[in-house]
């Protein structure tokens, strides 16, 4: 206790996360918690730890629309000591969801729609619903239109734009009609 720091330890337990773009996620180590800001990167517990205690950095709560997981190798089970105490990732990763919807009046070949640098060619041949390959994430704003109007036809994208809600967003409506000649 001398110095003016308390009995329980002299080491600051530092906690690396990675990827947190949601509010909500609260770490524990033993009987400590703290909340974590949404953008906070260089996280520390509010109290000093003993050398040799043991460090077991858990999830107390998960972020809202985001999953965060504790690096086991660092992060559980670990003997404290300077090297160990400074150590610990935690890696968060917003959940993502299909974005999608369909298309009428398709006839030719090909339609491309984009939004971002993800596109998605739609084909007569292959119906009349369509979605992104790849996911979107929670939260993010989006703007779908057209990269390629299919030959003879002009084709319009409505709820193009719009915030990714948490779950599949698959009402975009794709019309598409005869170019005036």
């Amino acid at each position: 206790a001398g110095c003016g720091g308390s009995d329980n330890g002299n080491l600051a337990l530092h906690v690396t996360v990675s990827g947190l773009t949601k509010p909500g996620l609260i770490l524990k180590n033993g009987d400590q918690t703290r909340a974590i800001s949404v953008g906070e990167t260089a996280v520390y517990f509010p109290n000093l730890i003993a050398e040799d205690s043991t460090i077991n950095i858990e999830i107390a709560q998960q972020p809202t629309a985001a999953e965060c997981k504790v690096d086991p190798a660092t992060s559980t089970n670990i003997k404290a000591n300077y090297y160990s105490a400074l150590r610990p990732v935690v890696y968060c990763e917003t959940d993502s969801y299909w974005l999608g919807g369909t298309v009428t009046g398709l006839t030719q070949d090909q339609l491309v729609l984009t939004v971002g640098s993800l596109t998605a060619t739609i084909r007569p041949e292959t119906g009349n619903s369509f979605q992104f390959a790849s996911k979107i994430y929670d939260g993010a704003n989006y703007g779908v239109t057209v990269l390629q109007q299919p030959a003879g036809l002009t084709c319009t994208v409505q709820n193009g734009t719009g915030t990714m809600p948490s779950g599949d967003k698959l009402d975009l409506v794709v019309t598409c009609v005869p170019n005036a000649s």
